[in-house]
């Protein structure tokens, strides 16, 4: 607490400051005008990759400004789902959109929700986690999105873009924020400072740069008594995003992007204690020896094993832009991200050794072209079409492993572990558990697409549009090499296959507008994402093929502004199957973590927002959604144990409710600027209930896994002037202590003669109150 008073007796004596807005040049086909010019369903959004109003998108979207976030306290995706109902975040940068998610540990499968950041769509989930740096707005797009977006987008679409650099203009802003999360004991600090700079370069160019660093200490509280090795538990994260932007000629546009972050430390990330141990659990002696009591408030845990996590991430694209005479728009983005990651995490969360290794070591490229040619918006046949090129490679070495809690003097004799030639071990092992995997997995990816809207009068428009994708995957894997006494998964298996699917996806639809402030629509569509691999074979011949996951959406909803946009209505109906879902369960028999697909699952239900602006200054706001997603038909899902499935250790799950997938979300807030003076002083009242009915936490719904319904309430206060503002404010203010995720402990689930039920929980930064203090200044 101290550290977090020392910086804000530094901010309180600096400059006050505020949130910049900056105009907005005139926008290409895929670049929407910032998002602080217009409110309600007039934002301009890109949620089909052209400029439109939230009005005229016949699809359900939620668009977040950079200032909304801001003002909200929302620093990256993990916390969106606060202000966007429909959205949860579930645990590794992985998002659910209407229930529908990929929980997998495998870096070898996309996510069902995807990420685009300035018109690229991230190719892994390695990439999502960099703070909201110089954000123009933040649009949640439900529902299958993948016709337009990339690729793999059969769930949802996280869409992000950035302010672009402004021609002919000088400015610049500073902000900052610093935080305290409560906790028992010792309070968990944090502080972020972002900037951004915009300057003219020529007539008819401008460079923007902008610059973040945060640090945020751990959610749990470690014992390292025992600890050897590096111990790396603060978080702390910086980088630098360079854009630039010319305008060649009255027809071609040149933007370019450069970034680059670094990420350090476990905090936030792997804050994992135990919740539940079962009557007999290996991990009951370790535990009570770290002094921890488990439970559904334990902040602690223990570590004798280094730990530690070193990101780096980053990136370049080039977007050119050129109308022809005729009004048709050439649209072109060449991209590069990569990230590199070495981690190492205690994984027993204990002061003994019982598994004081899991360890990666990863490296990620991918490159994408795509090329789109959009029609005049001035005729009735409007929309666009084009070609899109996708190359990924991952090399990636990891290894968990551990001695069970033996004893160093009973694994030399028992278990042959670190025995010394000669001896009458052969071979001598390393370890008493564990597994190890080398592999390089590639993915290629080639498609075309288009939609066209053809409207027959101002009342009536239907658009139709298609894309054919090839992918191909690949993985050369070799798994188990290392001398363990007991090994996890098949022993020294070498693997090298490949798996080619060619699809065409597509989605109808019509709109229908009796004003310029009302549209309906209906759109019915088929969407797609590609296949992966797995990466652990589960036997020695095993197809490590996880095939392609496609939906079948049906979607209605209208949009409106009302009462000369005092108020704003917005409410969808949908209903989705899912065939072939892409699913990771833990296999008890291999002890390891295996992906495959589930026959079929169904989602289904609505989404309605409504915004009521009664007196000037005052917004008045509620959104909701209610998704009833289940499996539809899963003959073979994982066993908990003592769930009394026999020998096969599987049951059918059909009916059952996917995890993470609650059934309502929703959100009611108000907020209220006061002029206080003539010389633009405002204040400012924020305030938000965000409401979540109970979630599941796995497949088989064991026992106690489940996180109940939660109410976080959310406020803040503060003053806005010209150039400046200031606010405190409070997340999850009543203190309502929930966490992440809820997971059955591997160690006592598969590892024992006796398999049990023990849990632990991953807290996140919102699993507790946070109180803090915001600033900043616009040049």
């Amino acid at each position: 607490m101290k550290k977090l008073q020392f910086v804000c007796a530094i901010l309180a004596g600096t400059v006050l400051s505020g949130n910049p807005v900056f105009a907005q040049d005139a926008d290409t086909a895929q670049d929407a005008p910032q998002s602080e010019e217009t409110t309600g369903n007039d934002i301009v959004v890109t949620a089909q990759r052209q400029s439109q109003r939230l009005l005229d998108v016949p699809l359900s979207v939620q668009a977040l400004s950079g200032d909304t976030l801001r003002d909200r306290g929302i620093t990256d995706q993990r916390q969106l789902g606060l202000i966007a109902p429909s959205l949860q975040v579930q645990r590794d940068n992985n998002y659910s959109i209407r229930g529908i998610g990929t929980q997998s540990f495998a870096s070898t499968i996309e996510s069902s929700v995807a990420t685009a950041v300035d018109g690229v769509t991230l190719g892994s989930s390695m990439l999502n986690g960099n703070p909201f740096l110089d954000v123009a707005r933040v649009e949640v797009l439900n529902g299958p999105q993948g016709l337009l977006f990339g690729k793999n987008a059969s769930a949802g679409l996280v869409n992000i873009t950035t302010e672009r650099p402004e021609i002919g203009h000088y400015g610049a802003n500073f902000n900052a924020q610093a935080t305290s999360n409560a906790l028992p004991g010792n309070n968990a600090d944090g502080v972020q400072v972002d900037s951004t700079v915009n300057v003219p370069v020529t007539d008819n160019s401008a460079l923007r740069v902008s610059g973040v660093y945060k640090y945020q200490q751990p959610i749990t509280h470690y014992n390292r008594e025992n600890a050897t090795g590096r111990q790396d538990n603060n978080f702390r994260q910086y980088g630098l995003r360079g854009k630039y932007l010319l305008e060649a000629t009255d027809q071609l546009t040149v933007y370019a992007i450069g970034e680059y972050y670094e990420t350090h430390g476990i905090g936030t990330i792997f804050d994992v204690t135990y919740r539940q141990l079962a009557d007999g659990s290996i991990n009951t002696g370790p535990v009570a020896g770290d002094g921890v009591t488990p439970g559904d408030r334990n902040f602690y845990a223990g570590s004798d094993g280094a730990q530690y996590r070193d990101l780096k991430t980053g990136g370049a694209q080039l977007n050119l832009d050129y109308e022809l005479d005729s009004g048709w728009t050439l649209s072109n983005i060449f991209a590069w991200k990569f990230y590199s990651l070495n981690q190492q995490i205690d994984a027993d969360s204990t002061g003994q050794n019982g598994a004081n290794i899991n360890s990666t070591s990863s490296r990620f490229d991918q490159f994408s072209e795509e090329l789109r040619l959009a029609l005049p918006s001035t005729g009735p046949l409007t929309g666009q079409v084009g070609l899109y090129y996708y190359h990924s490679k991952l090399d990636q070495v990891s290894q968990i492993a551990g001695n069970n809690y033996f004893t160093d003097p009973l694994l030399g004799n028992a278990f042959c572990v670190g025995a010394n030639a000669p001896s009458t071990c052969a071979p001598t092992n390393d370890y008493f558990l564990g597994t190890d995997k080398d592999y390089t997995s590639k993915n290629e990816s080639y498609a075309a697409f288009g939609q066209l809207t053809y409207a027959f009068n101002d009342m009536f428009n239907v658009f139709a549009g298609g894309r054919f994708t090839h992918d191909k995957v690949s993985i050369d894997l070799v798994q188990n090499t290392g001398a363990y006494f007991l090994t996890l998964g098949v022993p020294n298996g070498t693997f090298k296959q490949s798996f080619s699917n060619d699809e065409f996806s597509w989605k109808f639809g019509g709109q229908f507008k009796p004003s310029n402030d009302v549209m309906f629509y209906v759109s019915y569509g088929r969407g797609y994402k590609g296949p992966g691999m797995n990466d652990t074979g589960a036997s020695l011949d095993a197809n490590l093929a996880i095939y392609p996951e496609t939906t079948k959406n049906f979607e209605a909803g209208v949009k409106s502004s009302l009462l000369g946009r005092m108020v704003t209505i917005n409410a969808s109906v949908f209903h989705t199957i899912f065939d072939n879902f892409q699913i990771q369960s833990f296999d008890t028999d291999l002890r390891t973590f295996v992906i495959g697909n589930a026959a079929k699952v169904k989602s289904k239900g609505a989404e309605a927002s409504v915004t009521v602006r009664p007196a000037h200054g005052l917004t008045l706001s509620a959104t909701g959604a209610y998704a009833d997603t289940k499996f539809d038909t899963y003959s073979a899902a994982q066993c908990y144990p003592g769930q009394g499935c026999g020998t096969a250790g599987t049951f059918d799950a059909s009916g059952y409710r996917l995890a993470y997938a609650p059934k309502f979300t929703g959100t009611i807030g108000a907020a209220y600027e006061l002029p206080l003076n003539d010389n633009g002083l405002s204040l400012l009242l924020n305030a938000d209930l965000y409401h979540r009915s109970k979630v599941e936490t796995v497949i088989n719904h064991a026992p106690d896994s489940q996180i109940g319904a939660i109410d976080v309430l959310n406020g803040s206060i503060g003053l806005r002037g010209d150039a400046w503002n200031l606010s405190v404010f409070c997340k999850n203010c009543t203190n309502k202590v929930y966490p992440l995720a809820i997971q059955i402990e591997s160690g006592d689930s598969s590892a024992q003669p006796s398999p049990m039920l023990s849990y632990t929980q991953r807290w996140g930064l919102d699993s507790t109150r946070t109180v803090g203090l915001r600033f900043g200044y616009n040049f």
